[in-house]
């Protein structure tokens, strides 16, 4: 009985230790468990935070978003409206211009067309006057020629009036005193009326004369003139010929500029359908476009890396002062702490290799050999 006894009580004991190494690895499970959800409960709880942060910020990136897409959409509206106001401005400038010069144009049109019927009516007068001249000049020489024998003539009958060979017994008979002096004073008459032909004649010549000067300085005064008019012509052609070329210059940079605010307008109607779309995707909750989405992530990523360029540029330190060496930690948040309260390293804080120089790749590498246990 005592043996059965002790059988019994060691088997008891076996049985007691075997339960209590059950107790103690169901207890460790309990343990690993318990610390498995307080785990799981504190990275619940941080990926709630997160969520909650992420919300949040995906709430501030929506406002923001809408906020730059309703100030992109103004400045964008502004600008188009004033280009259109300048380019509606610059149009009305330019018919401006177009409308004096082709008045210009036609004022300069009227001056040479009067200008040419001047001309015409001046060497119209001066071909009259020229074949006027000619015929003048034609009696005044056939007045000269009459005079020339006259002349001639006169000297020839005083001549033969001096000439006493000549003398001689007339035939006939003589005549009384009376007869004579009847003779010598229709002679006398005879003679006053050629010198009086002769005056006239004189007076014709000087007249022609006179007549012929005063036709030929007019018609030298009109050779000025006609060249002068001529200049004048070339002149106001020259004119008209550069108006005209300037005239093309402005109706060709006209046709630009309402080429351009054609184009303008009809990508300001290609936005404003763009911006429909986009408000109506909105409205829906989802991304005005695709291309919006990514260049809004693009220019988020773009703001980051210049937020991370001027953060590596320069940190400031606790003391105030900025510098540029990078910074290194110096506290560890810990895992099992609730408040989640940062710790300084201490003494055992965690090492930092230096980076490799220029110089490693003179060096090999080692060869590793296997730990063999």
């Amino acid at each position: 009985m005592l043996q059965k006894s002790r059988l019994q009580h060691s088997h008891s004991y076996k049985l007691r230790d075997c339960m209590k190494n059950e107790i103690s690895r169901v207890l460790q499970v309990l343990q690993e468990m318990h610390q498995k959800r307080e785990e799981q409960k504190f990275n619940l709880g941080k990926l709630t935070e997160t969520i909650n942060m992420l919300e949040e910020k995906k709430l501030h990136m929506c406002m923001s978003y809408e906020a730059a897409m309703q100030e992109r959409t103004q400045r964008w509206e502004s600008y188009k409206v004033c280009q259109l106001v300048e380019k509606e401005q610059e149009l009305c400038i330019f018919y401006e211009k177009l409308n004096v010069l082709v008045k210009m144009i036609e004022d300069s049109n009227l001056k040479i067309q009067s200008m040419e019927d001047e001309i015409k009516r001046q060497n119209n007068l001066l071909m009259k006057q020229f074949f006027s001249k000619q015929a003048l000049e034609e009696e005044s020489i056939l007045l000269q020629i009459q005079l020339s024998e006259m002349k001639d003539r006169l000297t020839e009958l005083e001549k033969a009036f001096v000439n006493q060979t000549r003398a001689g017994k007339p035939s006939g008979k003589d005549l009384s005193l009376e007869e004579l002096i009847k003779k010598i004073e229709q002679l006398e008459v005879h003679l006053a009326d050629k010198e009086i032909q002769l005056l006239e004649m004189e007076l014709v010549y000087e007249q022609v004369t006179r007549l012929s000067q005063r036709f030929q300085i007019k018609a030298e005064n009109g050779k000025e003139d006609t060249l002068h008019l001529a200049k004048k012509v070339n002149e106001l052609q020259a004119q008209i010929r550069e108006r005209t070329r300037k005239i093309m210059a402005v109706v060709a940079e006209l046709s630009m500029r309402q080429a351009e605010c054609m184009t303008l307008q009809q990508e300001m109607k290609e936005k404003e359908l763009q911006l429909d779309l986009c408000q109506r995707s909105v409205e829906q909750g989802l991304p005005p476009s695709d291309n919006i989405e990514n260049e809004w992530l693009r220019c988020l990523r773009d703001q980051h890396r210049r937020q991370l360029a001027e953060e590596d540029e320069w940190n400031q330190l606790p003391n105030g002062v900025y510098t540029k060496a990078e910074l290194r930690p110096n506290a560890y948040i810990p895992i099992d702490d609730p408040l989640l309260v940062p710790k300084h390293y201490g003494a055992l804080a965690p090492f930092k290799p230096t980076e490799p120089g220029a110089n490693i790749r003179h060096i090999r590498k080692p060869k590793y050999k296997p730990i063999e246990i």
